[in-house]
């Protein structure tokens, strides 16, 4: 009976596959996990944007003399004394929530899908409802209601 030391064709064809088969999960299991970290990436991104802008339209209208007048997706304020926010649009061409300061509008956040303004002459209160969406991350929402502090 003849020794011999090597492996077959068979063998090295199933060692091989085997490799290959183990290779393959490995890199199906990394794709989905980094396509989740992308989303989330995403997710994250637009709820610091719209959070920010959030944040700049509460403080401005909180601190507005007085709305001059309200749309949905515009809201024009009288500024306070020594303050230059004259108020906020969407501009949907851009998918920004924009501020005016001093007669010019400047982007305040990105990636928003949906800006609403709605105000209430009665309570002085304005609800600001905002959206945004980036890649996959899904439809996400925001609002908050403010009651103009001066009058």
């Amino acid at each position: 009976m003849p020794d011999n030391k090597g492996y077959t064709v068979i063998e090295t064809f199933i060692a091989a596959l085997i490799f290959f088969a183990a290779v393959s999960a490995v890199l199906y299991v990394y794709s989905q996990e980094y396509s989740l970290y992308i989303d989330n990436n995403s997710r994250v991104e637009v709820q610091e944007n719209m959070r920010i802008a959030l944040k700049k339209m509460y403080r401005g209208v909180r601190q507005a003399g007085s709305v001059i007048s309200c749309s949905d997706t515009e809201l024009i304020l009288e500024p306070a004394p020594g303050d230059n926010v004259r108020g906020f649009r969407y501009d949907q061409a851009g998918k920004e929530a924009e501020v005016n300061v001093g007669g010019v509008y400047l982007p305040v956040a990105s990636q928003i899908t949906y800006l609403h303004f709605d105000y209430s002459t009665a309570s002085r209160i304005v609800k600001i409802t905002i959206n945004g969406q980036k890649g996959n991350s899904g439809v996400l929402e925001m609002s908050t209601s403010v009651q103009v502090r001066a009058d």
